[in-house]
């Protein structure tokens, strides 16, 4: 089963090899990437049973449960209670594909408040436009992409690096810029060349209003690093 979403997946597993069309909406203008097919074997389970799953002690069954939530969600299904259940039985989870599946779910699931009809109608009819609503839950996840950022082992800063190169929405990357600055003075190589990603991604959609030092600290990176792989990204 393959899907054509904006995310990454570090560890990837395709069943199908069938040449895919290109995207024609912002939902499809990243990468495609396979979950497996066992998630869906004998029907996806129903939102309820999703966040029972959550709540399991047992990584797998967790995992399980997230990638149904996942593939549901790409399908069309909106599973508003699932967030919290994912910020309150998976965000802090230290098994790695978990990990893994918890970015892949922070890029699909909707990140803002849907605007009420009076706005709508309001906007339709020349008034202000409709002015974008983050979620109250939104600033739990900024929490725990901080947490990674700031982690004492360096593939899981590295691997939070590189996912907040996919990330575009200002308000979740702003307060995560002086960790990401931070990291560019790492002791390991792996963790300082996806520092220096990022910072570009974010100059790069944001320019002056998110990172105005951008140029400066990449200049600065690139004549101190003396990693040749990290030099080359």
């Amino acid at each position: 089963f393959t899907f054509r979403c904006y995310s990454i997946l570090h560890s990837r597993v395709t069943y199908s090899t069938t040449k895919m069309s290109p995207p024609t909406n912002s939902n499809e203008s990243y990468c495609t990437f396979t979950l497996a097919s066992d998630v869906t074997a004998g029907g996806l389970p129903s939102e309820d049973e999703i966040r029972a799953d959550l709540e399991n002690t047992d990584p797998n069954v967790k995992k399980h449960a997230l990638k149904a939530a996942i593939m549901a969600m790409l399908s069309g299904e909106a599973m508003p209670s699932i967030l919290m259940q994912v910020i309150r039985f998976c965000i802090n989870s230290d098994d790695k594909q978990l990990k893994k599946l918890c970015m892949l779910y922070w890029e699909v699931v909707p990140k803002y408040q849907e605007p009420t009809s009076e706005e709508i109608l309001a906007a339709a009819s020349g008034g202000a436009a409709v002015q974008r609503k983050m979620l109250p839950e939104m600033l739990l996840v900024c929490n725990a992409l901080m947490n990674d950022l700031n982690h004492p082992n360096e593939y899981v800063r590295g691997s939070m690096l590189r996912f907040l190169c996919k990330v575009k929405d200002e308000e979740i990357l702003g307060p995560l810029i002086p960790s990401v600055k931070s990291c560019l003075e790492h002791r390991h190589q792996y963790v300082r060349k996806n520092a220096a990603l990022a910072v570009f991604h974010a100059h790069r959609l944001h320019g002056e209003t998110l990172i105005p030092d951008g140029p400066d600290l990449i200049a600065a990176f690139i004549a101190s690093e003396t990693d040749v792989a990290a030099r080359r990204n």
